[in-house]
């Protein structure tokens, strides 16, 4: 499932930069999970040496563990590390919290990308702070020219994204009013808690912080828009970079999930916000996928879960173009194969619950919106081989 570098190190290695929303996540599980690591950004020399080649495709981040093991998907990481580190678990044991824990985890890394994507690369007055952010991670020169140069193939790529995700005149102002509706859910929830789940981080925190850290939380207009609107929120970014669990804010909350399989009363709300505002784009890539599946002729196992199989392998295969509603706007986006794969991965974990599990934790969706979504299934399976998806 994952190549090896050949090469053993003291210590975990985190190929990241911080301007990339994804290693935002795997950067603050290692520090909350309290595992020992090293960060190097692709202007290392041997990420365009080694790492790059052994992928096959530019991403970041790229977990590298102390025998070498490369893996490029952050939720694969933290599954894996909680393997080898089950101390200090950042999964819960009960299965609602776990259901709930999860779901929040792919909601934030893979579905507040149309939010983090317009607010980096539609305001050029922060232009600069992103080309020297860019320019940080990836390019080895320092005179501007050359950075502009390393830059610019990998930037036109990012670039490209507001236009894929169907970010537009039209559809920005349903766009922000969404986003800072969250803000402002997420802000009365932080006010009570220091993490998503109560006392302590878990998947869910990491899963979130990917988007509100990297895009939303350090790009400039975004950062103070929140700094503004969500100061509780802010602060929850700031604490899911420092290594204590128990933060100076909420002394006396215990460093512990919820007794009883409980959830925060005040989480509540931003389940119904996924639910209503990210669900029916979930739902529209499910329904692309499927689509694609039943096709004629139909793809086969082994073929790349993509519509394109002539395209380039990459973290973000395309499965197609689809319309869902977000606040009363039309949006017309494409669908990633990336966030089919990792609903998957929720729909495994729900079913593994035990039977009083699976009922609690479907009571709770039906009571904040989640029904028709968590009910979906999928008409094919995807795997992840050699850092490529395909059809199992």
């Amino acid at each position: 499932m994952y190549r090896n570098s050949g090469q053993r190190h003291e210590k975990v290695l985190l190929w990241g930069a911080p301007v990339s929303l994804w290693s935002g996540r795997v950067r603050s599980y290692l520090i909350k999970k309290g595992i020992e690591y090293q960060e190097l950004y692709p202007a290392n020399p041997r990420y365009q040496a080694e790492i790059l080649p052994a992928l096959g495709y530019f991403a970041v981040p790229v977990t590298e563990l102390q025998d070498g093991t490369l893996i490029q998907d952050g939720t694969d990481t933290m599954e894996c590390l909680e393997k080898i580190f089950p101390q200090r678990s950042m999964i819960p044991g009960s299965a609602v919290q776990r259901g709930v824990a999860w779901l929040i985890e792919f909601f934030g890394c893979d579905l507040f990308f149309i939010p983090a994507m317009h607010y980096r690369w539609n305001f050029p007055e922060q232009r600069a702070n992103i080309d020297a952010e860019f320019a940080r991670g990836i390019s080895p020169h320092r005179e501007v020219e050359k950075q502009k140069a390393d830059l610019a193939p990998l930037q036109e790529f990012f670039g490209d994204f507001p236009r894929l995700m169907g970010i537009n005149p039209d559809t920005i102002p349903a766009i922000e009013a969404s986003h800072i509706e969250c803000l402002e859910i997420l802000n009365a929830h932080f006010r009570y808690h220091p993490y998503l789940l109560g006392g302590y981080p878990s998947v869910a925190d990491f899963g979130l912080i990917g988007p509100m850290y990297a895009h939303l939380g350090r790009d400039p207009v975004p950062a103070n828009l929140m700094k503004n609107i969500a100061p509780h929120v802010y602060r929850w970014t700031e604490r899911m970079f420092e290594a204590a669990l128990v933060d100076g804010e909420f002394p006396d909350m215990p460093s512990a999930f919820p007794e009883n399989d409980e959830v925060p009363e005040t989480l509540l709300p931003f389940l119904e916000y996924l639910f209503r505002d990210c669900g029916p784009q979930v739902l529209g890539m499910l329904e692309t996928f499927n689509r694609w599946i039943e096709s004629d002729p139909k793809p086969s196992s082994g073929d790349l879960a993509q519509r394109d199989q002539n395209a380039p392998v990459g973290a973000h295969p395309q499965l197609g173009a689809f319309d869902f509603e977000l606040q009363g706007t039309v949006i017309h986006s494409q669908a990633f194969a990336n966030v089919v794969y990792h609903f998957q991965r929720i729909l495994e974990v729900i079913d593994g619950f035990e039977d009083s599990g699976k009922e609690r934790f479907d009571a709770l969706m039906a009571r904040h919106g989640g029904t028709a979504l968590m009910s979906t299934r999928l008409k094919g399976r995807i795997k992840s081989e050699d850092y490529a998806l395909r059809l199992a």
